[in-house]
Protein backbone atom coordinates (compact mmCIF):
# COMPACT_ATOMS: atom_id res chain seq x y z
CA UNK A 1 0.00 0.00 0.00
CA UNK A 2 1.18 3.29 -0.66
CA UNK A 3 1.64 5.77 2.00
CA UNK A 4 3.56 8.64 0.05
CA UNK A 5 2.33 11.70 1.47
CA UNK A 6 1.29 14.35 -1.73
CA UNK A 7 2.05 17.53 -3.19
CA UNK A 8 0.55 19.84 -5.44
CA UNK A 9 2.71 22.09 -7.54
CA UNK A 10 0.21 24.90 -8.68
CA UNK A 11 2.13 27.14 -11.32
CA UNK A 12 0.66 30.70 -11.46
CA UNK A 13 1.12 33.88 -13.53
CA UNK A 14 2.52 36.68 -11.49
CA UNK A 15 -0.50 39.09 -11.04
CA UNK A 16 1.33 42.29 -10.49
CA UNK A 17 4.66 43.25 -11.71
CA UNK A 18 8.02 40.80 -11.66
CA UNK A 19 11.47 40.99 -13.73
CA UNK A 20 10.63 37.27 -15.07
CA UNK A 21 11.13 36.96 -18.74
CA UNK A 22 6.94 36.18 -18.72
CA UNK A 23 4.66 39.07 -17.72
CA UNK A 24 0.84 38.98 -17.49
CA UNK A 25 -1.28 42.55 -18.49
CA UNK A 26 -4.47 42.41 -16.53
CA UNK A 27 -6.64 44.81 -15.04
CA UNK A 28 -7.64 45.40 -11.27
CA UNK A 29 -8.21 41.95 -10.24
CA UNK A 30 -10.00 43.13 -7.40
CA UNK A 31 -12.95 43.89 -9.71
CA UNK A 32 -16.00 41.54 -9.56
CA UNK A 33 -15.79 39.69 -12.54
CA UNK A 34 -12.49 38.56 -11.55
CA UNK A 35 -12.40 37.95 -8.29
CA UNK A 36 -15.08 35.42 -9.37
CA UNK A 37 -12.05 33.63 -11.85
CA UNK A 38 -10.32 33.83 -8.48
CA UNK A 39 -13.04 32.00 -6.72
CA UNK A 40 -13.16 29.66 -9.56
CA UNK A 41 -9.52 28.37 -8.53
CA UNK A 42 -9.64 28.75 -4.67
CA UNK A 43 -12.65 26.41 -5.16
CA UNK A 44 -10.40 23.98 -7.32
CA UNK A 45 -7.64 24.25 -4.99
CA UNK A 46 -10.01 23.22 -1.65
CA UNK A 47 -11.28 20.31 -3.43
CA UNK A 48 -7.63 19.14 -2.88
CA UNK A 49 -8.02 19.33 0.62
CA UNK A 50 -4.76 20.53 1.30
CA UNK A 51 -3.29 20.13 5.09
CA UNK A 52 -0.39 22.60 4.45
CA UNK A 53 0.14 25.84 1.84
CA UNK A 54 3.27 26.31 0.70
CA UNK A 55 4.27 29.39 -1.09
CA UNK A 56 6.48 31.69 -3.28
CA UNK A 57 8.35 33.33 -0.58
CA UNK A 58 11.64 33.59 0.71
CA UNK A 59 11.89 31.00 3.77
CA UNK A 60 13.52 33.50 6.15
CA UNK A 61 10.43 35.11 5.61
CA UNK A 62 8.20 33.07 7.95
CA UNK A 63 7.61 35.65 10.61
CA UNK A 64 6.35 38.57 8.66
CA UNK A 65 4.38 36.47 6.44
CA UNK A 66 2.69 34.28 9.42
CA UNK A 67 1.90 37.66 10.74
CA UNK A 68 0.42 38.96 7.97
CA UNK A 69 -1.65 35.94 7.54
CA UNK A 70 -3.02 36.48 10.87
CA UNK A 71 -3.82 39.57 9.87
CA UNK A 72 -6.23 39.03 7.18
CA UNK A 73 -7.62 35.61 9.51
CA UNK A 74 -8.38 38.90 11.87
CA UNK A 75 -9.98 41.16 9.29
CA UNK A 76 -7.16 43.73 9.64
CA UNK A 77 -5.98 43.15 6.18
CA UNK A 78 -7.34 43.67 2.75
CA UNK A 79 -5.71 41.27 0.31
CA UNK A 80 -3.59 43.05 -2.44
CA UNK A 81 -3.25 42.38 -5.83
CA UNK A 82 -0.55 39.23 -6.13
CA UNK A 83 -1.40 35.14 -6.30
CA UNK A 84 0.26 34.50 -2.88
CA UNK A 85 -2.84 36.50 -0.96
CA UNK A 86 -5.30 36.16 -3.97
CA UNK A 87 -5.14 32.04 -4.22
CA UNK A 88 -2.77 31.03 -0.74
CA UNK A 89 -4.36 33.52 1.86
CA UNK A 90 -7.88 32.56 0.93
CA UNK A 91 -7.68 28.96 0.21
CA UNK A 92 -5.77 28.23 3.75
CA UNK A 93 -8.21 30.90 5.95
CA UNK A 94 -11.13 28.75 4.08
CA UNK A 95 -9.76 25.81 5.28
CA UNK A 96 -9.26 26.82 8.50
CA UNK A 97 -5.18 26.71 8.28
CA UNK A 98 -2.92 28.16 11.13
CA UNK A 99 -0.02 28.70 9.16
CA UNK A 100 1.19 29.60 6.03
CA UNK A 101 5.04 27.86 4.46
CA UNK A 102 7.49 30.03 2.77
CA UNK A 103 9.90 27.88 0.85
CA UNK A 104 12.10 30.02 -1.75
CA UNK A 105 14.99 30.54 -1.59
CA UNK A 106 16.92 33.76 -3.39
CA UNK A 107 20.32 34.68 -2.02
CA UNK A 108 22.99 35.32 -4.82
CA UNK A 109 25.66 33.29 -5.61
CA UNK A 110 27.57 35.86 -7.64
CA UNK A 111 26.02 35.40 -11.06
CA UNK A 112 24.42 37.95 -13.15
CA UNK A 113 20.43 38.39 -13.19
CA UNK A 114 18.03 36.86 -15.98
CA UNK A 115 17.82 39.95 -17.59
CA UNK A 116 21.15 40.88 -17.28
CA UNK A 117 22.08 37.52 -19.46
CA UNK A 118 19.64 38.54 -22.17
CA UNK A 119 20.82 42.32 -22.10
CA UNK A 120 24.28 40.77 -23.35
CA UNK A 121 23.05 37.93 -25.58
CA UNK A 122 21.52 40.92 -27.24
CA UNK A 123 24.68 42.30 -27.53
CA UNK A 124 27.22 39.36 -27.76
CA UNK A 125 25.36 36.89 -29.52
CA UNK A 126 22.25 38.33 -31.33
CA UNK A 127 21.23 35.13 -32.79
CA UNK A 128 20.45 33.19 -29.82
CA UNK A 129 18.69 36.59 -28.22
CA UNK A 130 16.58 36.23 -30.95
CA UNK A 131 15.99 32.56 -30.80
CA UNK A 132 14.87 33.08 -27.49
CA UNK A 133 12.44 35.68 -28.20
CA UNK A 134 11.14 34.21 -31.71
CA UNK A 135 10.80 30.13 -30.34
CA UNK A 136 10.30 30.80 -26.69
CA UNK A 137 9.22 34.38 -24.99
CA UNK A 138 6.49 34.74 -28.10
CA UNK A 139 5.02 31.45 -27.18
CA UNK A 140 5.11 31.35 -23.62
CA UNK A 141 2.61 34.44 -23.18
CA UNK A 142 -0.95 33.48 -22.01
CA UNK A 143 -3.05 34.27 -24.56
CA UNK A 144 -6.35 33.51 -23.21
CA UNK A 145 -9.14 36.36 -25.00
CA UNK A 146 -10.68 37.41 -23.05
CA UNK A 147 -8.53 37.49 -20.07
CA UNK A 148 -9.72 34.69 -17.72
CA UNK A 149 -7.55 34.45 -14.58
CA UNK A 150 -9.11 30.68 -14.11
CA UNK A 151 -8.60 29.48 -17.60
CA UNK A 152 -5.17 31.59 -17.28
CA UNK A 153 -3.93 29.12 -14.47
CA UNK A 154 -5.28 26.19 -16.17
CA UNK A 155 -2.69 27.13 -19.51
CA UNK A 156 -0.23 27.42 -17.30
CA UNK A 157 -0.15 24.09 -15.90
CA UNK A 158 -0.70 22.63 -18.99
CA UNK A 159 2.51 20.08 -19.98
CA UNK A 160 3.10 21.84 -23.24
CA UNK A 161 3.70 24.81 -21.68
CA UNK A 162 5.73 23.59 -18.54
CA UNK A 163 7.77 22.30 -21.06
CA UNK A 164 8.68 24.60 -23.07
CA UNK A 165 9.11 26.49 -20.34
CA UNK A 166 11.53 24.78 -19.10
CA UNK A 167 13.18 24.33 -22.45
CA UNK A 168 13.57 28.32 -22.64
CA UNK A 169 16.46 27.76 -19.68
CA UNK A 170 18.06 25.24 -21.46
CA UNK A 171 18.56 27.99 -24.30
CA UNK A 172 19.54 30.39 -21.79
CA UNK A 173 22.48 27.70 -21.09
CA UNK A 174 23.61 27.89 -24.19
CA UNK A 175 24.75 31.55 -23.73
CA UNK A 176 28.33 32.79 -23.90
CA UNK A 177 31.06 32.53 -25.72
CA UNK A 178 34.03 30.15 -25.48
CA UNK A 179 34.76 29.38 -21.48
CA UNK A 180 32.35 32.25 -20.68
CA UNK A 181 29.78 30.46 -19.61
CA UNK A 182 27.05 33.27 -19.15
CA UNK A 183 23.85 31.59 -19.38
CA UNK A 184 25.29 28.46 -17.94
CA UNK A 185 26.33 30.56 -14.61
CA UNK A 186 22.56 31.92 -14.36
CA UNK A 187 20.85 28.24 -14.81
CA UNK A 188 23.07 27.21 -12.53
CA UNK A 189 21.30 29.62 -9.74
CA UNK A 190 18.03 28.50 -11.52
CA UNK A 191 18.68 25.02 -10.46
CA UNK A 192 19.61 25.63 -7.00
CA UNK A 193 16.85 27.59 -6.14
CA UNK A 194 14.39 24.56 -7.24
CA UNK A 195 16.90 22.34 -5.93
CA UNK A 196 16.32 24.53 -2.12
CA UNK A 197 12.36 24.86 -2.89
CA UNK A 198 12.30 21.00 -3.39
CA UNK A 199 14.64 20.65 -0.15
CA UNK A 200 12.42 22.77 1.94
CA UNK A 201 8.98 21.07 0.77
CA UNK A 202 10.23 17.60 1.48
CA UNK A 203 10.90 19.20 5.21
CA UNK A 204 7.36 19.82 5.45
CA UNK A 205 6.04 16.79 3.71
CA UNK A 206 6.97 13.97 5.87
CA UNK A 207 4.48 11.93 7.86
CA UNK A 208 1.81 10.24 5.31
CA UNK A 209 -1.00 11.83 5.61
CA UNK A 210 0.21 15.34 4.08
CA UNK A 211 -0.96 16.94 1.31
CA UNK A 212 0.56 19.93 0.50
CA UNK A 213 -0.21 22.64 -2.00
CA UNK A 214 2.70 24.88 -3.60
CA UNK A 215 1.36 27.72 -5.39
CA UNK A 216 4.47 29.06 -7.22
CA UNK A 217 4.96 30.94 -10.32
CA UNK A 218 4.46 28.39 -13.81
CA UNK A 219 8.54 27.92 -14.48
CA UNK A 220 8.75 26.90 -11.56
CA UNK A 221 6.90 23.72 -12.37
CA UNK A 222 8.87 21.50 -14.51
CA UNK A 223 11.99 21.40 -12.10
CA UNK A 224 9.77 21.02 -8.90
CA UNK A 225 7.95 18.79 -9.99
CA UNK A 226 10.85 16.85 -11.63
CA UNK A 227 12.91 16.65 -7.90
CA UNK A 228 10.06 15.32 -6.26
CA UNK A 229 9.07 12.30 -8.46
CA UNK A 230 12.95 11.85 -8.78
CA UNK A 231 13.25 11.81 -4.61
CA UNK A 232 10.58 9.18 -4.61
CA UNK A 233 9.46 10.73 -1.07
CA UNK A 234 5.96 12.29 -2.02
CA UNK A 235 3.27 11.63 -4.85
CA UNK A 236 3.28 14.69 -7.06
CA UNK A 237 -1.04 15.24 -8.01
CA UNK A 238 -1.06 16.65 -10.84
CA UNK A 239 -3.41 20.26 -10.31
CA UNK A 240 -4.94 19.38 -13.97
CA UNK A 241 -7.02 16.78 -12.31
CA UNK A 242 -8.56 19.81 -10.49
CA UNK A 243 -8.61 22.36 -13.05
CA UNK A 244 -11.52 21.57 -14.91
Amino acid sequence: MNTNPKVMVLGTFHMRYTPDLQRVELDDVLLSDRQKEIREVVNCLKEFNPTKIALEVEKNQDESLNEEYHKYLNGDLILEVDEIHQFGFRTASELGHERLFPIDWMESVGNMGLGQVMEWAKEEQPDMYQHINDTYRAKLQLNVDPPNIYEMVKQSNSETRTKLDHEMYMAVARIGKGTNYIGIDWVRWWYQRNLSIYSNLAEITSSPNERTLLIIGAAHVHLVTQFLEESGLVDVVSPNDYLK
